[in-house]
């Protein structure tokens, strides 16, 4: 798994209050080139298939960070990589089992813009995640930044464009809490298995178990936006998403990348 020194998404909310959660909401309409990358879902478990999409405004720093050697050496990503670069280069390819034009893995928007956008801060929290199976896993976090963003996928200036919620989060003094056997209670570090889009940063002297003031620097974000929805909003509904804090069950779908499909 990709390993960098990684700052939270919005630094600057920690210095804005001290309270245990809270939001603030952008509205704005930017044009960005924004990229549309879909992939096969590592998610989901044996059973099951489907895609997954991820969003950028720098694709450059989207393909640092996806196809660094060690991300692709750890999630064996040699085939899926150059399926991607043949798709960029402007040919009909898919990460999946069909070759459906709106599958196919690079697509951009010379138009796109982030319409809104809120940011979430929390402290001190446990988060309840599910792997593909809804085994659940407890994720401790002593600060955490979770960013929601209405996304219009604009190709010409005159449309509409679909609209997508998406999130993107950041973890800090991230930990796994043991929840069986003689070691409950006590905790370790969290290794993402699912979609190959977080980076992390860990010490190289953790316990194999501990408490969660051992984790204290143990750094974990995604460096793209995840899609949550997608829809086609029109007449009285153009506007699109409601941006609202996240339920403790949108959290587990939107950190889903976390415990993949069998973490």
């Amino acid at each position: 798994m990709q390993k960098y020194d990684v700052p939270l998404v919005s630094d600057f909310f920690n210095k804005l209050s001290s309270t245990e959660n809270f939001g603030y909401c952008f509205w704005e309409r930017i044009i960005y080139m924004i990229y549309k990358i879909t992939l096969f879902d590592a998610n989901c478990p044996s059973c099951t298939s489907g895609t997954a999409s991820f969003f950028t405004e720098d694709i450059d720093e989207f393909e640092r960070n996806y196809f660094s050697d060690e991300n692709v050496e750890w999630g064996k990503l040699e085939a899926q990589k150059e399926r991607y670069f043949r798709s960029k280069a402007g040919e009909n390819v898919t990460d999946y089992y069909s070759d459906d034009p709106e599958l196919n893995i690079f697509q951009y928007a010379e138009y796109g813009t982030i319409e809104k956008r809120r940011t979430f801060h929390y402290k001190d929290k446990i988060f309840e995640l599910h792997n593909g199976f809804l085994i659940p896993s407890h994720i401790y976090a002593a600060e955490a930044t979770v960013e929601l963003a209405q996304i219009a996928f604009k190709k010409h200036p005159d449309e509409e464009g679909e609209k997508y919620l998406a999130a993107r989060y950041s973890l800090r003094g991230v930990c796994c809490e043991d929840t069986f056997g003689s070691n409950k209670s006590k905790f370790s570090d969290c290794t993402p298995y699912g979609n190959a889009i977080i980076k992390t940063c860990y010490p190289e002297d953790l316990p194999y178990k501990g408490e969660k003031e051992d984790y204290a620097d143990c750094k974990l974000s995604t460096f793209a936006w995840v899609e949550l929805y997608q829809s086609c909003f029109k007449g009285n509904h153009v506007n699109g998403y409601e941006i609202e804090e996240p339920t403790e069950e949108q959290l587990a779908w939107i950190m889903r990348d976390i415990p993949g499909d069998a973490g």
